[in-house]
């Protein structure tokens, strides 16, 4: 059986050598991947420290995998995005996965990217920067362009707990063709 999150936490945070080595952007009290140091705003919203680390959504990850031998102990398991999760090493030598750990980029909030894949969404549909302009130069609030975002996004459907980088460029497009004359 593997450890619960909060286990694995504490016993990194207790390993001075280790702790560098993989889980080098550990802090007791924010939740966060241990090789990119991705995390949610939300997770320690009101909540204690253990609790903040039990709702991340973080993954147990071996550093040696079971299936080569390693064990589910706290000293072979550390707490990564799904991300980091899928591109770790499978690999029999720990010294592996703390190279990898080094070289790994490090990643801005999951809210952050989400603004960001919004923003990137305005860039593959150039109709809606000329609606939004066309809109407020005839008064229109930003709110009632919301709002007419909020009614599209009603009509789509969420993969994966979020919107896909295509969902929403169709939902600028459609608020596009609704806010022009």
């Amino acid at each position: 059986m593997r450890p619960k999150k909060w286990a694995v936490v504490q016993y990194w945070a207790a390993e001075p050598r280790g702790h560098e080595v993989f889980a080098p952007r550990l802090d007791l009290d924010s939740p966060c991947c241990f090789a990119c140091g991705w995390f949610s705003e939300r997770w320690a919203e009101g909540r204690s420290a253990r609790k903040a680390w039990e709702r991340a959504t973080l993954e147990r990850a071996h550093i040696v995998p079971a299936g080569l031998g390693g064990s589910n102990a706290a000293n072979n398991i550390i707490l990564l995005c799904a991300s980091c999760h899928r591109d770790s090493p499978d690999w029999h030598d720990p010294w592996e996965m703390a190279v990898w750990i080094a070289h790994r980029a490090e990643r801005p909030s999951k809210e952050m990217e989400h603004v960001d894949a919004w923003l990137r969404a305005v860039e593959e549909a150039p109709l809606f920067k000329v609606a939004l302009t066309e809109a407020l130069a005839r008064g229109s609030s930003a709110e009632n362009v919301a709002e007419v975002m909020r009614q599209h996004t009603r009509r789509a459907v969420v993969h994966s707990g979020e919107l896909s980088q295509g969902t929403m460029e169709a939902i600028l497009r459609a608020t596009a063709r609704e806010l022009l004359p």
